[in-house]
């Protein structure tokens, strides 16, 4: 390990770089956390991560088992991983800020990542440098990082793994690879159709047939369990796993549809713009092709969402490689290298991506910052805690979006009227915050929350007049409690 003393300018820079960069995003992630904007997915993974007991429930979310009917978050993603997430969710301190904190630090750790393999490949400090910068502050991986409602989502912990494996690519480091490749196994079940393009490429373009194979095999087996495995136990399909299976059989019946629109193809060209070295080993760009395929089968995967970080993160790690390759060519003539020097050439292109970047990313940071800030709404933090001493913990809760967070640490808890109407008799509170009902909510993209939330307040009001039993009404929260659920009719 080398002292301090002999660290690398540019390596101080990049690491200066970087703090800088996860400074920047941990403000506006954890700005929004406090303004009670995180919604959705936050509190499924909080409540699933508290529900895990490893004896009974495993990722168990009762609104996902009233939705869906699956019991465990392995029949909607096949993410064994996320075990060990909810068993430092029950030790850490501060388990919510654990989860922000690691979602912030995925650009981060990738770029070290690309960085070092760079070093490896390439043996040029600056512009290592650039190419690890430039990925860590591209739009196409800090939106997704930032600019959600949502918080957490295991795919950010994709994009370490995926920087891992290509860095253990470089140096040959067999063990680190299979590490790598395995956590990233089990955090989805969208990676081994990675994992078989990938072995089918170092089988063919490499002499590393013993690696490539044993990748396949990997895959193979560990789609398997997810498509088959998990579902024999819990007798419920992956949810994801039948969406490849609709779109295969579209494929061979020649009827394949897609949800891309126009924009967001554009977007996505434009921030793969910076990836552009990465068509020099295109053969590999192979590996995301099934993945963009299946994105473009969800309506809500967009190539500004989650889903895309780990395709991103291949452009990253393949840019590396390709402009290894761009520098070794023999195709490129003598003649032309004396007056345009490939490696010039690199620099150029490497600086003027950077210095994009640069521009881009503190802008992404600030433009979803300012997007979703305007969707808060004012929480009186000691109603709060009243309300969360009235109720016994193993009660049914039902809340304005803006609080389930605060609730979430329960067997039964949602916001959602699909969940409330059809498991009613599951609940016997509402809580509900009044302030939830601001202009930003209901004329930004929270449109729908804003009118299921609106639903809730007017019955929990209407209940608190007539039949049910008023227990607080602070701060504009108010806590009713009730012996049957009423119906949720509104208009």
């Amino acid at each position: 390990m080398p002292r301090f003393g002999t660290w690398h300018r540019s390596s101080l820079l990049f690491g200066a770089a970087l703090l800088v960069l996860y400074a920047g995003i941990m403000t506006a992630k954890f700005a929004l956390w406090r303004a009670n904007v995180l919604f959705s997915d936050w509190p499924f993974y909080i409540t699933s991560f508290w529900n895990t007991d490893f004896h009974d429930l495993w990722l168990f979310s009762n609104d996902r088992y009233v939705q869906f009917g699956y019991p465990t978050y392995l029949n909607e993603h096949f993410a064994p991983l996320l075990f060990v997430l909810a068993a430092l969710y029950h030790v850490v301190p501060q388990p919510e800020a654990m989860l922000l904190l690691l979602h912030g630090a995925s650009p981060v750790l990738a770029a070290i990542f690309i960085h070092a393999t760079a070093l490896h490949v390439l043996g040029d400090r600056r512009l290592s440098f650039s190419i690890a910068l430039s990925y860590a502050f591209n739009p196409g991986i800090l939106w997704p990082t930032i600019g959600l409602v949502y918080g957490f989502q295991t795919d950010c912990l994709l994009a370490p793994c995926a920087a891992a494996v290509g860095w253990a690519l470089a140096t040959n480091r067999i063990g680190v690879y299979f590490l790598a490749f395995a956590l990233a196994l089990g955090l989805k079940e969208n990676v081994p159709a990675y994992g078989v393009v990938l072995g089918a490429c170092l089988l063919v373009f490499t002499k590393r047939r013993g690696q490539a194979l044993v990748t396949i095999l990997m895959s193979i087996i560990v789609f398997v369990i997810a498509s088959k495995g998990v579902p024999a136990i819990t007798g419920v399909e992956n949810r994801n796993v039948a969406v490849a299976w609709r779109f295969i059989d579209d494929l061979l019946h020649l009827r394949p549809t897609f949800d891309y629109t126009l924009p967001e193809v554009v977007i996505g060209f434009g921030y793969s713009l910076a990836f552009l070295p990465a068509l020099f080993v295109w053969p590999f760009l192979g590996v995301i092709v099934p993945d963009l395929l299946l994105i473009g089968q969800i309506s809500y995967a967009k190539t500004v969402t989650w889903h895309v970080t780990l395709p991103v993160t291949v452009l990253g790690v393949a840019s590396v490689f390709g402009a290894a390759r761009i520098l070794a060519t023999n195709v490129w003539p003598a003649w032309l290298d004396r007056r345009i020097a490939r490696l010039r050439l690199m620099h150029l292109f490497s600086t003027t991506v950077l210095t994009v970047s640069q521009i881009a990313g503190p802008l992404t940071i600030w433009l979803s910052y300012d997007r979703y800030i305007a969707l808060r709404s004012p929480v009186d933090q000691p109603a709060i805690a009243r309300a969360l001493a009235l109720i016994p913990p193993e009660a049914g809760v039902a809340t304005t979006s803006d609080i389930e967070q605060y609730f979430a640490r329960r067997l039964v808890v949602s916001s959602r009227l699909v969940v409330l109407r059809k498991a009613g008799g599951e609940f016997s509170y509402f809580v509900i915050n009044r302030r939830s009902l601001t202009e930003g909510r209901r004329d930004r993209m929270l449109a729908s929350a804003y009118e299921q939330d609106r639903c809730l307040i007017d019955v929990a009001e209407g209940l608190a007049r007539a039949g049910g039993k008023m227990l607080m009404d602070s701060g504009g929260i108010l806590v009713v409690q009730f012996a049957q659920m009423p119906a949720l009719e509104c208009h």
